[in-house]
C-alpha cells in the first residue's frame, strides 16, 4: 500500500495558493460591484427623490386648498372614485 503523503511544505503552499486566490477573487468582485452599486444606488435616489417631491408638493397643495377655498382633496378624491 503506497499512499502519496503531501510534504509539509507544499501542505503550506497549498494554503498560501488558495489565500492569494482568495484575496483575488474579494479585490475583484469588490472593483464589479462597486460600479454596479454605484448605478444601483443612482437609479433609487433619483426614484426615491421624485416621490418625495410628488408627495411633499399633495400636501402643500391639499392644505392651501383647505385653507383658501376649504377644498378638501382626499375627500373629492374618494366621491370621485365612488361614482
Amino acid at each position: 500500500m503506497n499512499t502519496y503523503r503531501p510534504s509539509q511544505s507544499s501542505y503550506y503552499m497549498m494554503i498560501v495558493l488558495k489565500l492569494l486566490v482568495l484575496m483575488f477573487g474579494l479585490y475583484l468582485s469588490a472593483l464589479v460591484l462597486s460600479k454596479v452599486f454605484t448605478w444601483v444606488f443612482a437609479i433609487t435616489f433619483f426614484v426615491v427623490r421624485i416621490l418625495v417631491i410628488m408627495v411633499a408638493s399633495f400636501i402643500v397643495l391639499h392644505i392651501f386648498l383647505k385653507l383658501l377655498f376649504k377644498i378638501d382633496l382626499i375627500q373629492s378624491g374618494k366621491q370621485f372614485i365612488q361614482r
